[in-house]
């Protein structure tokens, strides 16, 4: 048993202020991961679009941006970013199927590189408390991985849906946990 003594922080009072807020979000994040992991092609499908989007407005503001600099030099560079941008955000916008592909991957490749570094970390900090769960994320990673890439091209369709149902579940599970507590310390 542990005798290390439970530390009791106070709920700051924006929280206690504001735990409806906190509740209400919490629970429209839940219900949107739900809604996500049972359509995950049309989450995945939106998810692209708004990236499309979010590119071409970056791409927009490069370019507006390399008309205020003041030599052909750095303007040129600024231009040439904002243009890879529009027409990365086009081939999202315009050709979803391609979007869906080209995020999968790169999906794909952060979590076997983040995998095998994971792996590589926690056996050389072997015998070291924790190298085993960090030994065992790495391998849960690339697994993951090989089972996205295995199935590849069709995964590309719910993979990004079914991550941010996963993640709004998550997101909003602690934020009603946090909500509810603040409710509660408002009470005391």
């Amino acid at each position: 048993m542990s005798t290390t003594p439970q530390v009791s922080f106070p709920m700051p009072d924006v929280l206690v202020r504001n735990w409806k807020w906190l509740v209400g979000i919490g629970v429209l994040l839940v219900i949107m991961g739900v809604f996500a992991i049972l359509a995950p092609f049309l989450a995945s499908v939106a998810i692209n679009a708004w990236i499309g989007v979010a590119f071409l407005l970056a791409g927009i503001a490069q370019v507006a941006q390399s008309f205020g600099k003041g030599g052909w030099r750095e303007a040129l560079g600024h231009l040439l970013i904002g243009a890879v941008y529009i027409i990365g955000a086009l081939l999202v916008i315009f050709n979803p199927l391609a979007g869906l592909l080209a995020f999968s991957a790169v999906i794909v490749l952060m979590l076997a590189v983040s995998g095998a570094v994971r792996i590589y970390e926690g056996l050389r900090m072997r015998p070291a408390k924790g190298w085993g769960w960090m030994t065992a994320a790495g391998l849960a990673a690339l697994v993951a991985a090989l089972v996205i890439y295995a199935s590849f091209p069709g995964s590309a369709m719910w993979l990004l849906g079914l991550l941010a149902g996963i993640a709004f579940i998550s997101d909003g599970t602690a934020l009603l946990a946090l909500g509810l507590a603040a409710r509660n310390a408002g009470r005391v």
